[in-house]
């Protein structure tokens, strides 16, 4: 399909493609018109997550954009979450219950009174005010009502009794006492009654109230001994609203509520008034003080030490309404949160999740829109209502929740990190110790200081002592041979000198001393004491060693042995070598001892290496363990502080109460709404057109049945000149019969030419067509005979002059068997084999329903199968058509009949438009149009 085609098709449903769209946009703007106005407010917050300074900023690192986006991702999907959500929902739910009546701020007058309908009453029974639920404050309500009406009675009886006068029985307040109070907007029954300095009992009675339920505009007497009047004070430079309500004695809240101020900033010159419940405000200002005086003027020195007070904090539309007070609110707050979580059939959980514009869950997503701010730190968060007080505060309550909501989350994953790294920590260490007193209790049970320095101590004395043992051993040997070969010597008187007894006694100390020495030589070490007392013993040595030699020398009688050696000398030798042998044999004795006692030391020191391995094995395991666990430990802490540096989420613009409504998208909603529905129509229009199976057109015709067109015919409809379109198309269809017979033959043709009208479906017009051929024919000059069937029932036409007009033949059971055109006619209408016809035309019935003559079929001249415009081209007319074609002679032509008049202008020129339609035919086209469409997708 070109683009010619398709401006054609829209010319042709121009009326269509704009009638629809503006029907579209008439339904949208009557839809839309009384919408109501929409009203946003936008927060900005700082999270820190890119950018933000924490522990790991001392640190250079790169910057990985995978994780910050996965992280502001994190933070999106936390101001999404439903708990986020259902906990805002609830919040705002016990804002507006709570109030004593509608303020702009919060919530409008509808909806508030709208929400109050709404709730039942034990949900409104689970509202705190002044530290009392519902129940509760009923209660006492009742017994002052009691109360009251017990005090009317006791008066009514004191009267009838005539005990009453003024004297003994006083109204308890005076009228003439009492002045009137208008609530204000943000007001309580109790912010009125402290405002006062009165109770709320006492006005309860004065204004016969029965409960403490006000609007806003309601008037409340009020005792009038509290002189009350307004002054005037024109704000100076440095002067702060802290300075001025401290100066005057008045509440910084009742300042701002009289002079509608929403923040602590106040301009040089701004005249504020001033509620002087006193009636000297600062002690400092007199009655009869004009009003040009009264305008107070601090001093330097009084601004500086005003200014070291901390003044009160301000929130402009706190959540917590002035008036109430907070812990009320977060109890109420923690009521309804529990209401919501104890079951999903409750009001609170079911009011949550109905679709209802302000407190429903789902809308809350609905109206909320929350983005990063380009590469920034910043999120933007925005929300939509119709309400703006219920905007502002929605808002407001869901930045506080997600904020709270993400801290938590990543602080608790923190801490619970650290909570088991604490308990690993802790268990790892108590195995420590307990290990390490294991080792302790093992060291003292076995003596052991430090079993690797004992043990190489006690091998190398080991060493020691039996190489001792073994160079006393060599000494013994060595003085015993000595000592024997002396005594051969000494043999008889010689032997006098050396049985002495007191030499044998003095040989026995000195041989003990010696193995004392000894002994005190291995253990000096071991006894650092032991040094002195091993001096004594060798000086102790040496004097019995001198006090021997003395005794010898006194025995001394001969001078010479028998062999000439000098007495002298084999005594000392023997003495000496006795000595020698007696000293020996008494360290052998000792240093066996000695090595019995390193054999038994031994048995008892060498298992105990592999226990103390395998104990000092453990305890470094339990070592490494306690300062994995512990470094761990250190790190999970630094990152939990990290967290909670970097998770500092604070508010940077704060959402704004809006003034101004949102501007109307109706206009733009009309022109999408008309858009859409030219785009719709034009859509459809083209569809249908594209998957159209109908032979609507000249060239579609020719593709479907693949056959030469030999001409078309137009509808037929009034407001239109059809004579010239008629005329010219006839001729054009002849053009090409007579073209067909004289040049496109296959076989040589003589007159009568035989013209074959046939169609494979009914109702397609054939007779139509071939009368306007016939009757063009005639009207040139040509004789032409019209051959048309008729059922049996039909009567024949008898009339001779019928020649030049339609003649019927009867269709019967020979029909299929008929060979030539004359066994169709009757015997008065031969004329000499027919031969004075230019042309006969033959019409037979649709080829699907009927049977037609199989041989007459080969001597057709010409053959003109006709189709209406709007018929299917289906699989039984494609096989009919085969089969016609099989049994003929000649290839058919085919003839488009009732075809638009758009699509016969790739044949003629000069097509014909209609001058005139009626809008009633135009509604009744467009009613009718989807009904006249036919869609067919054929699958060859």
């Amino acid at each position: 399909m070109d683009l010619y085609k398709i401006l054609q098709l829209i010319k042709r449903h121009l009326f269509l493609l704009i009638i629809i769209p503006f029907i579209m946009a008439v339904l949208v703007f009557l839809f839309t018109r009384n919408r109501p106005k929409a009203y946003s407010s936008e927060t900005k917050v700082y999270t820190g997550i890119a950018g933000g300074y924490n522990l790991e900023s001392t640190e250079r690192r790169m910057m990985d954009y995978a994780a910050t986006n996965v992280k502001f991702d994190d933070l999106i999907q936390t101001i999404n979450s439903n708990r986020n959500k259902s906990r805002t929902a609830i919040r705002l739910l016990v804002q507006h219950l709570i109030l004593e009546a509608p303020v702009k701020q919060y919530i409008s007058r509808d909806n508030y009174y709208a929400i109050h309908r709404i709730v039942p009453k034990h949900i409104h029974n689970l509202v705190y005010k002044n530290g009392k639920m519902g129940a509760e404050r009923e209660l006492e309500e009742e017994i002052l009502k009691n109360q009251q009406e017990i005090a009317a009675l006791e008066k009514k009886i004191a009267q009838k009794q005539g005990r009453f006068n003024n004297r003994n029985f006083q109204k308890p307040f005076d009228d003439s006492q009492f002045t009137s109070h208008v609530v204000r907007p943000g007001e309580s029954f109790q912010s009125i009654a402290n405002m006062y300095d009165i109770s709320e009992g006492e006005l309860l009675s004065k204004n016969n109230l029965n409960n403490r339920n006000i609007r806003i505009g309601d008037t409340l007497i009020i005792r009038k001994d509290i002189k009350t009047r307004f002054v005037y004070h024109t704000v100076k430079e440095n002067e702060t609203l802290f300075a001025i309500a401290n100066y005057y004695n008045v509440s910084i809240t009742d300042l701002r509520r009289i002079n509608k101020l929403y923040s602590d900033k106040v301009t040089p010159g701004l005249t504020l008034i001033i509620r002087d419940l006193t009636g000297n405000p600062g002690n400092l200002i007199s009655d009869n003080m004009s009003a040009k005086n009264k305008d107070l003027y601090l001093s330097e020195t009084s601004l500086s030490l005003l200014d070291q007070l901390t003044p009160v904090e301000f929130s402009k539309d706190p959540i917590v309404p002035e008036g109430i007070k907070k812990s009320d609110f977060e109890a109420t707050f923690d009521n309804f949160l529990a209401e919501y979580n104890s079951s999903d059939t409750n009001f609170v959980y079911q009011y949550l999740h109905y679709p209802n514009k302000y407190y429903g869950i789902g809308q809350i997503g609905n109206n909320l829109q929350v983005n990063r701010i380009n590469n920034s730190d910043h999120v933007r968060v925005r929300y939509q209502a119709d309400d703006p007080g219920i905007c502002q505060q929605t808002l407001k309550i869901l930045t506080r929740e997600f904020i709270h909501n993400y801290q938590s989350i990543h602080l608790k994953q923190t801490d619970d990190v650290v909570a088991e790294l604490q308990k690993r920590v802790d268990d790892a260490y108590a195995r420590l110790v307990a290990a390490e007193d294991k080792l302790l209790a093992f060291n003292v049970d076995n003596n052991i200081i430090n079993y690797y320095e004992q043990s190489k101590y006690t091998a190398e004395k080991y060493e020691e002592l039996e190489l001792l043992y073994q160079n006393e051993q060599v000494k013994y040997a060595s003085a015993r041979g000595s000592l024997d070969l002396l005594e051969t010597k000494l043999m008889g008187r010689d032997s006098i000198y050396v049985k002495s007894d007191l030499i044998e006694k003095k040989m026995q100390d000195l041989t003990r001393v010696k193995g004392l020495i000894i002994i005190n030589e291995l253990d000096v070490e071991n006894n650092p004491h032991m040094g002195n007392r091993l001096t004594e013993m060798r000086l102790e040595a040496d004097r019995l060693m001198d006090e021997m030699k003395a005794q010898v020398d006194q025995l001394y009688l001969y001078q010479y042995s028998s062999e000439g050696i000098p007495i002298k000398e084999l005594l000392t030798e023997y003495l000496n070598n006795n000595i020698a042998m007696r000293v020996a044999g008494e360290s052998l004795k000792v240093l066996r001892s000695r090595r019995k006692d390193f054999t038994r030391k031994y048995q008892v020191f060498a298992p105990l290496g592999a226990q103390l391995k395998r104990i000092e094995r453990e305890i470094s395991v339990l070592e490494r363990e306690y300062l994995q666990n512990f470094n761990a430990l250190e790190q999970a802490k630094l990152k939990r502080q990290n967290n909670l540096l970097s998770s500092k989420i604070k508010v940077v613009d704060e959402p704004e109460f809006p003034l101004q409504a949102n501007p109307s998208k109706t206009k733009l909603l009309i022109i999408a709404a008309a858009a859409i529905g030219f785009l719709i129509v034009a859509f459809v229009i083209l569809m249908l057109e594209f998957f159209d199976t109908t032979v609507k057109n000249p060239d579609a015709v020719e593709k479907q049945t693949k056959l030469k067109l030999a001409g078309a015919y137009p509808i037929l409809e009034p407001g239109i000149d059809n004579s010239y379109i008629r005329n010219r198309l006839i001729e054009l269809i002849l053009q090409n019969i007579k073209m067909y017979i004289n040049h496109s033959s296959v076989y040589t043709s003589e007159k009568p030419y035989l013209i074959l009208v046939f169609s494979t479906q009914i109702g397609v017009g054939k007779t139509l067509i071939a009368t306007e051929l016939i009757n063009k024919l005639r009207s040139w000059g040509e004789k032409v005979l019209y051959l048309n069937y008729s059922t049996e029932d039909t009567e024949e036409d008898t009339d001779a002059d019928a020649l030049d007009n339609t003649i019927h033949y009867k269709i019967d059971h020979r029909f299929v068997e008929i060979k030539h055109i004359n066994e169709l006619l009757a015997s008065n209408y031969l004329r000499e084999d027919n031969y004075k016809y230019d042309y006969i035309f033959l019409e037979i019935p649709a080829l699907i329903y009927n049977s037609y003559p199989l041989e007459l079929m080969n001597s057709v001249d010409v053959a003109l199968m006709v189709t209406k415009a709007q018929s299917q081209w289906r699989r039984a007319d494609i096989t009919a058509l085969e089969i016609m074609q099989e049994v003929s002679r000649e290839k058919p032509m085919v003839v488009l009949n009732q075809t638009e008049l758009y699509a016969l202008e790739d044949i003629v020129n000069d097509i014909p438009e209609k001058k005139h339609r009626s809008l009633r035919r135009k509604v009744k086209k467009i009613v009718t149009y989807p009904f006249k469409l036919k869609l067919r997708v054929r699958v060859d």
